[in-house]
């Protein structure tokens, strides 16, 4: 197998993605305190002062560097978190069409995915970590599903402990050509199914990310990938709120080829990309969070 060779990011996408946490507070201070003192020198009472927003939980993007993976290859990338954070979601970047994400799951203290090189030419591709001071719980799912060759899965399902919502998720695999479909969040649960894209019975697991801080999931609008083209879907979190991690929800065999946060971090997109002859629905999911 040719040796995996590293390359630089484009700027646009080795930018970190940084979410700002104190500025609207700054601001609504500095306006109260205005007020307060024009008040008072009128001699009427001072109004009550502007309630302060609630600032977001610190997350940043962190991408690990790029490989080029030949045709026909299955690779593993890394993307590590600094000192003193840890993930709480991530994903996968690729470069082209038929790079297809078969494993995306934390690892020590970062986020790893397995590619698979589906087409005819070199592809590029890296992982992603959201990373955040906040405490989590890694959970994998206590019985591994089996799926016969040439099959999709059923549901692998893992439950946050009590108390805690899961932050991020998405899955380990027996081989690392066990092609992505859908990995999603509920309120205390976290799931995955796949394809098995080998000649031989493989195995999987859901892995999940949890907190015991509100986390809510976002659902983005379906969009329809036609046959042998290639989709991107969004789901965007709510007013002030900053994304943690995400997922893709397709309706049938709509493989993912990478699933990462949006530019300013308050969502998620995905890229999914239909093999069948038939057109597909999909969908993002994000979740997001709050202080």
């Amino acid at each position: 197998m040719p040796a995996l060779q590293k390359h630089q990011h484009s700027e646009d996408e080795v930018k970190r993605i940084r979410i700002p946490v104190m500025a609207a507070v700054a601001a609504l201070t500095l306006t109260a305190g205005v007020a307060e003192a024009t008040g008072r020198a009128g001699g009427a009472p001072a109004p009550a002062p502007a309630p302060r927003a609630a600032a977001p939980m610190d997350h940043t993007g962190h991408p690990g560097p790029e490989l080029v993976i030949p045709a026909g290859v299955s690779t593993t990338v890394f993307a590590s978190c600094p000192a003193g954070r840890q993930p709480s979601g991530g994903g996968g970047i690729r470069s082209g069409k038929g790079l297809f994400m078969s494993g995306s799951s934390p690892r020590n203290n970062g986020w790893e995915v397995k590619f698979t090189n589906k087409s005819g030419a070199e592809r590029r591709g890296s992982a992603f970590a959201v990373c955040t001071p906040q405490p989590h719980t890694r959970v994998a799912a206590a019985n591994p599903l089996t799926v016969p060759a040439h099959s999709q899965s059923g549901i692998s399902d893992v439950r946050c402990p009590e108390g805690q919502t899961p932050s991020g998720g998405g899955w380990e695999a027996s081989s690392i050509q066990v092609i992505g479909m859908r990995f999603s969040a509920s309120v205390g649960n976290y799931h995955a199914v796949l394809f098995n894209d080998t000649d031989q019975t493989q195995s999987f697991n859901a892995v999940a990310l949890c907190s015991s801080a509100f986390h809510e999931t976002r659902i983005g609008p379906q969009i329809t990938v036609q046959p042998g083209a290639e989709g991107v879907a969004t789901a965007k979190c709510g007013p002030g709120q900053v994304t943690s991690g995400g997922g893709s929800f397709p309706s049938g065999q709509a493989f993912i080829g990478d699933s990462r946060p949006l530019p300013d971090g308050t969502g998620w997109r995905i890229t999914a990309e239909n093999t069948t002859g038939t057109p597909q629905k999909v969908t993002a999911e994000a979740t997001c969070t709050t202080s």
